[in-house]
């Protein structure tokens, strides 16, 4: 069974016509990493985590089920342990005075028996690279280890599911590296993620299919290479910069292998290339 059933599902906010979702349907499995990019994103993530119709209203028709609960019908302290939601902006999520408070500031909500809570908030700071900072002011963090500790807070609930809508759009490259080296070991551990993201460099690698929206419908659900081949005309979506490089050379030369979109199937597609045209 899935993990995340989305079965025709359409919204529409108050006092507009067109809906921002229409009839949009997909699964994802247990483990996967789900990358989505077009319009209506974050109204899309919103549903997933439940946050439609519960905080925000608006006419929904159709079904999200969550890890096997159907998110209009219960309510969202129960969802909370199936799927948790990464915000943009960090500092949204960041309100105590110390790492360690915003961090179990969830699990209080849920009623968590404190001497889990404790272990859960250390098992959580651990596996995002900050052991040993839950006393240490949150104000004082780098935007990377804010946006850890941001996932720390929500790994501490233990979700079944983990959103990120656009989580590294606030920080520098260092803290992007941050982030998706933590998502990484997230997935090599098995955790389900549904990510927002306009880095392609770091999202195609991480991904293992891509999600394009347009209208508020679903128009393409590929493998990266795929997706990357069925949107190469289109202006509006970035491409990994080798994956670039080598569609505009496909339109000059007959290239070998598949599509790269990381630097090293780059370098062994377009490696013979370089070497031919140097020598």
């Amino acid at each position: 069974m899935p993990i995340l059933s989305v079965r025709n599902l359409t919204f529409t906010y108050p006092g507009v016509t067109e809906p921002a979702l229409a009839g949009v349907s997909f699964d994802v499995e247990r483990g996967e990493c789900l990358a989505i990019f077009g319009a209506a994103k974050s109204t899309l993530c919103l549903c997933l985590a439940g946050a439609i119709p519960h905080l925000i209203s608006g006419q929904m028709e159709g079904e999200v089920i969550v890890d096997g609960l159907l998110t209009r019908a219960v309510r969202l302290p129960e969802l909370a342990t199936k799927v948790g939601m990464v915000l943009q902006d960090p500092e949204n999520t960041l309100f105590n005075i110390t790492v360690g408070g915003d961090v179990v500031f969830g699990m209080e909500n849920l009623g968590v028996p404190r001497d889990e809570m404790a272990a859960r908030m250390e098992e959580a700071m651990t596996l995002v690279g900050l052991a040993g900072f839950h006393a240490r002011m949150s104000h004082e963090l780098s935007g990377g280890q804010k946006q850890r500790a941001s996932v720390a807070a929500v790994l501490a609930m233990r979700p079944s599911i983990l959103i990120l809508d656009e989580p590294t759009r606030e920080l520098d490259p260092l803290g992007t590296e941050e982030v998706f080296g933590l998502l990484a070991r997230l997935k090599e551990r098995g955790t389900t993620i549904v990510i927002v993201e306009n880095d392609p460099d770091h999202v195609a690698p991480l991904a293992d299919r891509m999600l394009l929206l347009r209208h508020g419908r679903v128009e393409v659900l590929a493998p990266p290479r795929e997706f990357y081949a069925r949107v190469r005309d289109d202006p509006k979506i970035r491409f990994p910069q080798v994956t670039e490089l080598y569609l505009a050379l496909q339109g000059r030369a007959a290239l070998p292998g598949r599509i790269p979109i990381t630097l090293e199937e780059g370098i062994e597609t377009l490696g013979p290339l370089y070497r031919r045209v140097c020598h």
